[in-house]
């Protein structure tokens, strides 16, 4: 080949030391950076999967009430800015007899769990980590959990209890950090609902083992127990 067209080719050959040369800890956080999205991926289906049946058991109740014509001065919700207002909504509900939304309190030190007072309530009392029912029916309670373990040098167990004066009604278990298995973080999601009757006084709490692990910090807003009266008694 001739001297010349060689030297202008050579330099757009990949040189070998360019290509086989790879970072000491770029694998690493590559492999970070893909966990920590699945993570995200994977949290965010698990939350849009509990707003569809949520929403999907608001159509039932409202299909349920449509007969009933509305009081004065009470109308359906059509737009509006309402669509981002979670108070706003569970006002116009069907269900607004009785409903709750509450987020985990961030000062977590016993395993029943804590909620923030200034959480959305109506019709239900909050108190000592329990809502305490007001009216008797059916109820949809839907607790949903994030933990972040950072784990030791052996597997961890993750638990979360919804309790019905203080019976376990149901619950989740999941285990983490495999023993031998190196790995600094993992984040989980748990959830867990229920449809239950209930009396008036009837209480209702969240327990969770290994209540150090609740994440509060990386998403603060997604740590809630919420219920809503479906079928009144009354």
């Amino acid at each position: 080949m001739d001297a010349g067209l060689q030297q202008a080719l050579n330099p757009l050959a990949p040189s070998q030391d360019t290509a086989m040369h790879v970072p000491a800890g770029s694998v690493t956080s590559h492999l970070g950076t893909t966990s920590r999205g699945y993570f995200y991926f994977t949290t965010a289906s698990l939350a849009l999967c509990l707003v569809f049946a949520v929403a999907t058991i608001m159509v039932l109740v409202a299909q349920k009430t449509d007969s009933i014509p509305n009081p004065p001065g009470k109308f359906h919700l059509k737009g509006g800015n309402c669509s981002e207002d979670i108070s706003c909504i569970l006002e116009r509900a069907a269900f607004k007899k009785s409903w709750a939304y509450l987020q985990v309190s961030k000062h977590i030190n016993k395993t029943k769990l804590s909620w923030n007072k200034d959480g959305i309530t109506h019709g239900v009392r909050y108190q000592d980590g329990n809502l305490v029912i007001q009216f008797p029916g059916w109820y949809f309670i839907i607790c949903q959990l994030q933990f972040l373990v950072k784990c030791p040098e052996h597997s961890v167990d993750l638990k979360l209890e919804l309790l019905i004066n203080r019976d376990v009604k149901k619950q989740t278990l999941v285990t983490v950090c495999e023993s031998g298995v190196q790995t600094k973080n993992i984040y989980q999601n748990l959830s867990q609902f229920l449809l239950e009757h209930l009396q008036v006084n009837a209480t209702i709490s969240v327990k969770v083992d290994k209540f150090q692990y609740v994440d509060t910090n990386t998403f603060p807003l997604e740590n809630v127990l919420s219920i809503f009266l479906y079928s009144s008694s009354d």
